[in-house]
């Protein structure tokens, strides 16, 4: 025991020594002993922040702040927790208080990254080179490090870093900071090419998918965005917008010309395919209405491109039912509108939409002007572009001025305009001087070419097409052109041949439309029927009551060139000595090529006497566009009077005449027949017709169309009107108006007055006067028809005497 003593003795005294160590301390950190005494419910409060319930270690460590000094550790979990939930401002409260502890590189960056998102970048910056992220060989730092100098617009010297950063890592990580740093200094294309690359070296990778499609975005590129979003976690409206921006994309493309015509409808298919998938899943989703509407509107231009003109007006009509639509979207139904022949509402479309600086739809616009009538609208437009349009035009990145198309555009206008005013003269003067200056311009030569044709000159235009091929013979407009002017020069093979290429070709094109429906009208069969009714007249060459009809129905072109044709005429007057009534029945062929026109008909006349066989060989040919030479060979024909077959006079008529024709302004015409009758009369009779245009318009012509007729015959006191020599000069004023017209469609009235003299030997001279007015319809392009009143009063064996008579005409193609 004696031995155990003083050893229990100095462990006592060491225990005691040790526990007032520990109070002294305790007392002296008496939060360390809270925290040594808990060290699992601190550490559970850790545990809830990372499971998402942060707020009750951050109240923990706001009551112990007050009690006490926190620990480096409690400092950077305080700092940590609040960055995992976005209190930057408590971080950036908290850091001035706590700069000078020791805390680790980690929790510098931290800091770093709150001081960036509340854009305090020069703290940012600070912290980050304490934490040696601009130097760092970790990616993620120095990339932040970078990007925070982009934020604080130091764009040279991130540039320069990033590009390094970029070259020496090459990882997707560092052409997304690139890109961000691009993006920042305003170089939105550098940015989506680093975007782009970084999207191709990590093509799995969430950040660089957003960061392309952001920078797609930026740059309107929506090409493989489709691809992209497949492997991304976006929302449903999110990827509702990057369908409807592919859509709009597909629209786009489709409506660029396709390079081969095979091909031209492709895109335009593969697009409404497109669309007919979103609108079923758009219209099954409650949330998509308003991304229902826009697909609906984007879906009008891939009916634009596949010409489904009728659908889209109608979609156009369901839309606009239910609200406005946009700009874009009209332009595409105002074009609708103009291929289907409504100029008006086209025009009307366009008026509030149009953009001067929209080449294509201020053509296009003038176009439904110039269809609708309202041609001072299409001229002030034009003199407003003329205005404002340069002949040149500087191109960014050429050292010369350029050639501006949208002036060309203009020069054309106004040749258009001539057109429509019938100033054809001036129209050809300003399109010769545009083609001839312009050689390497097919759309100048067949415009040429159109206004020729209009002149009546079909050879002049054919020359000037066939110089045109070399530039490109299969070109649609050219061909298209060229059909219609082989149709004037009566080639119909040739003409045939180019319907079918065109039509084989581009159906829809409206040029080969045309051709087509030109050709499809001259393959038809014909009726054409004219007459007149004399109301109050007693003359001796027509008698009194007069009634004159034929009517001829031709057949379908045979073999190209031959139409038969059969018909009825019939004529019935009241003379002195009685009723002269002639019935005839016509049978006969028709011949017709370029350059040629004959017909051969035989008759069968009942006119009192028994019956009478007559006949008619009649033709022309045409030397150039200026000359032409016809002639006919006629028994029982138009110049044997009905007065003399009531009185079984017959006879044999042999015609010929001179045509020379300068253009659509001035025109000369010579007759001479020689009538052989059966009482051995011998008539010959001459007639010399012109015409001067005087003035035109859109609206009205006026023309001076004097005549000069004489005749002389051998037999005197004949049963008919036979003078033995006569003279007849008679100056006339021929106006016509255009009331309406549309297309194929007008509606036209025409004057006539004239006032003369009669000369015929044996009798005094006395006065010709005569007036006439008609209306002459043509409802489309195979129905016409037109009547007109005819008053004259003329001298007939030295008495004036009144005529008045109505005529008619019809004329069907079915």
């Amino acid at each position: 025991m004696a031995y155990g003593l003083p050893y229990s003795r100095r462990r006592t005294n060491k225990r005691n020594k040790f526990f007032f160590f520990i109070v002294f301390y305790s007392c002296f950190r008496g939060g360390l002993s809270a925290f040594a005494a808990q060290p699992d419910f601190y550490d559970a409060l850790v545990i809830k922040a990372r499971n998402g319930d942060c707020q009750p270690i951050l109240s923990w460590l706001h009551d112990e702040q007050e009690r006490r000094r926190l620990s480096d550790r409690e400092i950077a979990d305080e700092i940590e927790i609040n960055a995992w939930i976005g209190h930057d401002s408590d971080i950036a409260a908290l850091w001035p208080h706590v700069a000078g502890r020791s805390l680790s590189v980690h929790t510098k960056l931290v800091v770093a990254r709150a001081y960036r998102n509340l854009k305090q970048w020069q703290q940012a910056l600070a912290l980050f080179r304490q934490a040696g992220a601009d130097h760092s060989s970790d990616e993620g730092e120095h990339s932040q490090y970078l990007m925070t100098l982009a934020d604080a617009h130091f764009f040279k010297e991130a540039l320069a870093q990033g590009t390094d950063f970029a070259q020496d890592s090459g990882s997707s990580r560092a052409y997304l900071t690139l890109s961000y740093i691009q993006k920042a200094a305003g170089l939105r294309q550098d940015a989506w090419q680093s975007a782009t690359k970084a999207y191709s070296l990590d093509p799995h990778s969430k950040e660089a998918g957003f960061a392309y499609l952001d920078a797609n975005d930026e740059n309107r590129i929506i090409a493989g965005e489709l691809v992209v979003v497949a492997h991304l976690p976006l929302s449903s409206m999110r990827q509702r917008q990057v369908e409807l921006a592919q859509g709009a994309e597909y629209v786009r493309n489709a409506l660029i010309p396709a390079q081969t015509e095979k091909n031209r409808f492709v895109l335009a298919d593969r697009t409404l395919s497109y669309y007919q998938g979103l609108l079923l899943r758009y219209r099954k989703d409650p949330n998509a209405k308003g991304d229902l509407r826009v697909a609906r509107i984007d879906r009008l231009g891939a009916l634009l491109a596949r010409y489904q003109m009728r659908e889209l007006i109608s979609e156009y009509e369901a839309l606009k039912a239910e609200g406005p639509v946009p700009a874009y979207a009209q332009n595409w139904v105002a074009t609708a509108y103009l291929y289907l022949h409504q100029p008006m509402k086209a025009a009307a479309i366009w008026k509030q939409i149009i953009n001067l600086s929209d080449r294509e739809s201020v053509n296009l616009y003038f176009t439904a002007l110039v269809e609708s009538g309202q041609l001072r609208e299409a001229k002030a437009l034009a003199a407003k572009l003329e205005q404002t349009v340069p002949y040149q035009t500087v191109i960014y990145g050429l050292p010369t001025r350029q050639d501006n198309d949208q002036w060309l555009d203009v020069q054309q206008m106004r040749v258009t305009l001539q057109q429509n005013q019938n100033r054809l003269s001036r129209a050809r003067d300003q399109a010769e001087h545009l083609a001839g200056t312009a050689s390497t311009n097919q759309e100048l030569a067949v415009e040429l070419a159109g206004v020729y044709i209009e002149r009546g000159w079909p050879r002049k235009a054919e020359d000037t097409l066939k110089r045109a091929e070399y530039l490109d013979p299969s070109n649609i407009g050219l061909e298209s052109q060229q059909g219609l002017d082989a149709l004037d020069l009566q080639d119909w093979r040739k003409a045939t041949l180019l319907t079918r290429d065109v039509i084989g070709r581009v159906p829809e094109e409206e040029t080969a439309q045309r051709l087509s429906r030109a050709l499809r009208i001259h393959k038809m069969m014909e009726l054409d029927i004219e007459g007149d009714k004399g109301i109050n007249s007693d003359s001796p060459v027509t008698g009194a009551h007069d009634f004159n009809l034929r009517a001829l129905l031709y057949s379908m072109p045979l073999h190209y060139n031959w139409r038969i044709f059969a018909g009825v005429g019939y004529n019935n007057s009241h003379f002195e000595e009685g009723t002269g009534t002639d019935r005839v029945q016509i049978v006969g062929v028709e011949y017709r090529n370029r350059n040629n026109w004959i017909s051969l008909e035989g008759d069968h006349h009942a006119y009192g006497h028994g019956d009478a066989y007559g006949g008619v060989l009649s033709g022309w040919h045409d030397f150039d566009d200026h000359w032409r030479l016809g002639g006919s060979l006629a028994r029982l024909g138009e110049h044997i009077p009905l007065r003399a077959l009531r009185n079984n006079v017959t006879g044999s008529t042999g015609a010929l005449y001179v045509l020379w024709r300068e253009n659509e302004k001035r025109q000369v015409r010579l007759d001479f027949a020689d009538s052989r009758f059966s009482d051995s009369n011998n008539r010959q009779a001459y007639n010399l017709l012109a015409q001067q245009r005087i003035f035109s318009s859109a609206r009205w012509l006026l023309d001076f169309t004097p005549s000069v007729s004489s005749s002389h015959n051998t037999v005197r006191n004949t049963f008919y009107y036979n003078p033995h020599q006569d003279l007849a000069i008679l100056p006339s004023i021929t106006a016509q108006e255009i009331l309406y017209r549309r297309y194929e469609m007008q509606w036209s009235q025409t004057f006539e007055i004239g006032e003369g003299v009669y000369i015929e030997r044996g009798y005094p001279n006395k006065a010709i006067t005569s007036f006439s007015y008609g209306q002459n319809f043509q409802l489309n392009d195979t129905l016409a028809f037109g009547a007109s009143v005819i008053w004259d009063k003329r001298p007939y064996d030295g008495e004036r005497q009144r005529n008045l008579a109505i005529s008619f005409n019809i004329n069907y193609r079915f």
